[in-house]
């Protein structure tokens, strides 16, 4: 099989030769056998009904002789067909060319984001029901997906006490009944399930009462003659589109395939094709769409066939060129060098109040060679708990500051400004930086006294929230944006910073360990340091997981670790008790632990609170004033404070591990050693394993590799891609990293030889399409 732009090409060549003139036509060999052969296996494509009728109208005008003014008007004809843009125009067309598909359905399709003809054929299926095992009426459990056969006994509409009503029928196979209900669409129902029907009906089964019954299970009506057993029901499931049926998804896209599955484009090269022993596009839409029964049921659930590879493959593609397309024109920018030269950064470094371990003189090094260049740094800083990313920050601005630029350090979350600015005014203020904090509550009149200093240069650093994207704060002088935990910012927040001024450096940092599999993809247009060495002096966390009857072994750790003179945090999922989780909340467990310390000095800390609060109780607890904090989530990245021994985290299940990697490096920042006990019920085995990891290791490297081989790159990105590339239909990037390692190769290997896809203006079309605005403005955007 192939596609229609190469079945165009074969009826084209002939026709346009033989157009020459009439000795050009008497030398093409069997004209019109080579024609009919070539308009018949385009016919046999699956493309639009218009497009079938017209090729065949052609070949029925085929004669056995065919004069030059017969191929001039059969050119002529055909012309909008053979024409390379036809392929591209049909499935751009509004998703309405679909048969089948009326202005009502395009709306609702329109709010799934599924517009034109393209996007219902990559609406790909998000799971498959195997349905050629029919289950008895009396073995059907409850909770389980079944398929099952039988003949409507009874049906009708069922009024009900509220007003509404809803459509019941009522199925047996003669070992048992069912009953089947639909809340909306009565009509449709009534119409189709009369007594006596057969159906074949699938869907999950729930309990009512002392029944069994499905809810709005999808129905299909069999002849008297036809064997349920023998119908081919390897059946696509699509995630819900609001106001239609799954039936009516299964059907729409099943006629887009028929229509136009042979008018996509592959746009991965061949050899990579054959490297890979990938499908063809077409076929590849096809059997993921329409899978035949020679298909491995497991195989189509884990997406691992050669088709679901396809366009696994094609996914990936796209997704490395974009990113190679952003990364070079990031470097074509412009913008003013921050150099530093050797006497400051002697200066700089002699000014921390700590030797740089080998990991942060490498990484600086990186840093200030990029920052000393005439083109933007993109650089992202992953590193691991307490490797020391904000010093390496630091020294950027000092960089900045010799070079009479501002720099801006964006924080998501204002406990995490407040930290940055005690961190920056500490280091920074042995160098001449003066630093200031911005948060939306910054009071009017400090608001307007930084306003002076960004624009008369006397303020070296700026660090604050969502607050540095108003249009209110101009950032006249920026040269470095440092953004912590970039990953909770979307790209128009990063976009509204960066234009502030005229392409700044970036330092983007992340306290998630990214396994560099992951990070060469996610953030493959950035260039990376990573920081795995501990500062010496740094003690180890000891990590215990412990049932929720733990409750005095808890208690005991937490008087010794006071009686010891040192502090302790206690973490909770949820600020107030909740109806809808039954879950403990930090405002009633601090009132517990006030009650069980009476004399021992507490806070508690949570997102809600006011700033100057929030800001006074840190404050305390740094000091030692405070001897236990109680918080939630809010003290996951940032707060440093070296006498905290003793981290105790309630419902630990309810947490990622990632998150809880976090929480224990707020203990052992000192010179003794921290201690973490996670109180957790987990209810899974993957959950009870995941929570295994952290007790055996302390490197969030190896932690963020086994979470994400658990987990799988979807979840476990979450919102770590935060806009920064485009939602993947198909492909994972840990399960299908070899593919993806492939079209990397082949994407670098492209671009060397036409860097701007200049020569290939379709496949840059669809890159743009797949990427949407995110390709526009680079990583920093």
């Amino acid at each position: 099989m192939t596609s229609f732009r190469e079945a165009a090409a074969a009826i084209r060549g002939p026709l346009e030769f033989a157009l020459r003139g009439e000795a050009a036509a008497a030398r093409v060999h069997d004209l019109v056998p080579t024609l009919r052969s070539a308009l018949e296996a385009a016919a046999a494509l699956w493309i639009p009904p218009e497009a079938k009728k017209r090729l065949g109208e052609a070949c029925e005008r085929l004669g056995p002789e065919l004069d030059l003014a017969g191929i001039a008007a059969l050119a002529k004809r055909l012309a909008p067909l053979l024409a390379p843009e036809f392929s591209t125009r049909m499935l751009e067309a509004p998703a309405s060319r679909v048969p089948g598909v009326g202005p009502k359905t395009a709306q609702a399709l329109a709010r799934k984001e599924i517009a034109t003809v393209e996007d219902l054929l990559f609406f790909l299926p998000r799971a498959y029901e195997d349905r050629r095992a029919i289950v008895p009426i009396d073995k059907l459990e409850v909770g389980r997906s079944a398929c099952f056969a039988g003949t409507v006994t009874r049906s009708g509409v069922v009024p009900l006490r509220n007003g509404r009503r809803f459509f019941e029928a009522i199925v047996s196979d003669g070992t048992a009944a069912v009953q089947l209900k639909w809340f909306r669409g009565l009509p449709h129902f009534e119409n189709r399930l009369a007594p006596g029907t057969r159906v074949l009906v699938a869907g999950e089964v729930r309990r009512f009462r002392f029944a069994k019954e499905l809810h709005h299970p999808d129905v299909e009506t069999l002849s008297a003659e036809t064997d349920p057993g023998e119908l081919p029901r390897i059946v696509p499931v699509y995630s819900g589109v609001e106001g239609l049926a799954p039936r009516s998804v299964r059907r729409m896209v099943e006629s887009a395939v028929r229509c136009a599955a042979d008018l996509v484009d592959g746009w991965l090269p061949e050899a990579t094709v054959a490297e890979l022993g990938l499908a063809e596009i077409g076929a590849a839409l096809r059997e993921v769409h329409l899978p035949g029964t020679q298909l491995d049921p497991s195989a189509l659930r884990e997406r691992s066939t050669p088709y679901h590879l396809r366009l696994v493959a094609e996914e990936l593609y796209l997704l490395q060129l974009g990113l190679e397309l952003r990364k070079s024109a990031l470097a074509k920018r412009r913008t003013a060098p921050l150099a530093i030269d050797d006497a400051a950064e002697a200066n700089a470094r002699a000014a921390l109040p700590f030797a740089l371990t080998a990991d942060q003189q490498r990484a600086w090094a990186e840093i200030r060679a990029e920052l000393a260049r005439p083109t933007p740094m993109n650089r992202m800083l992953i590193g691991d708990v307490g490797t020391g990313k904000t010093v390496l920050a630091v020294l950027a601005a000092a960089a900045a500051h010799a070079a009479k630029r501002t720099t801006a350090v964006l924080a998501p979350t204002e406990l995490l400004a407040e930290q940055h600015l005690h961190t920056f005014s500490r280091l920074g203020g042995a160098l001449g930086m003066r630093t200031a904090l911005l948060t939306g509550a910054t009071p009017a009149s400090e608001r307007r006294q930084i306003a002076r200093w960004l624009s008369d240069g006397s303020l070296s650093i700026v660090v604050g929230t969502h607050a540095l994207f108003s249009d209110s704060v101009e950032l006249p002088r920026l040269g470095l944006a440092v953004i912590d935990e970039q990953h909770r910012f979307g790209v128009g927040q990063r976009r509204a910073l960066t234009q502030k001024a005229d392409s700044p450096h970036l330092l983007a940092m992340s306290a998630t360990p990214i396994p560099r599999s992951l990070a060469l993809t996610v953030f493959g247009d950035l260039e990376h340091s990573v920081l795995r060495e501990r500062p010496r002096g740094r003690a180890p966390v000891a990590t215990r997981v412990v049932g929720p009857s733990a409750g005095r072994e808890v208690m005991s750790a937490l008087n010794d670790t006071l009686a010891r003179g040192e502090l302790a945090f206690v973490v909770y999922p949820l600020v107030e008790e909740s109806e809808k989780q039954d879950l403990k909340d930090a405002t009633r467990g601090f009132e517990r632990l006030c009650k069980a310390l009476p004399g021992v000095p507490a806070a508690l800390i949570h997102g809600r609170m006011d700033a100057h609060d929030r800001l006074r109780a840190m404050a305390d607890f740094a000091a030692g004033r405070v001897r236990v904090l109680v918080a939630t989530t809010v003290i996951e990245v940032g707060v440093d404070v070296p006498d905290a021994t003793l981290l105790i985290v309630q419902h630990a299940e309810r947490f990622g591990l990632a998150q809880l990697h976090q929480l224990r490096g707020r203990v052992g920042r000192g010179e003794r050693p921290g201690r973490a006990l996670l109180i957790a019920d987990p209810t899974t085995p993957e959950g009870a394993q995941r929570l295994a990891i952290l007790e055996r290791s302390e490197s969030g490297f190896d932690i963020a590799e086994e979470d994400l081989r658990i987990r799988g790159a979807g979840e476990w990105l979450g919102t770590r891609q935060a806009g920064h590339l485009p939602e993947l239909r198909l492909a994972d990037l840990v399960r299908h990293g070899d593919t993806l390692e492939a079209v990397r190769r082949a994407a670098a290997r492209l671009l060397a030889s036409d860097p701007g896809l200049r020569a290939r203006p379709g496949l840059l079309a669809a890159v743009e399409r797949r990427w949407g605005a995110r390709l526009a403005f680079g990583s920093i955007a």
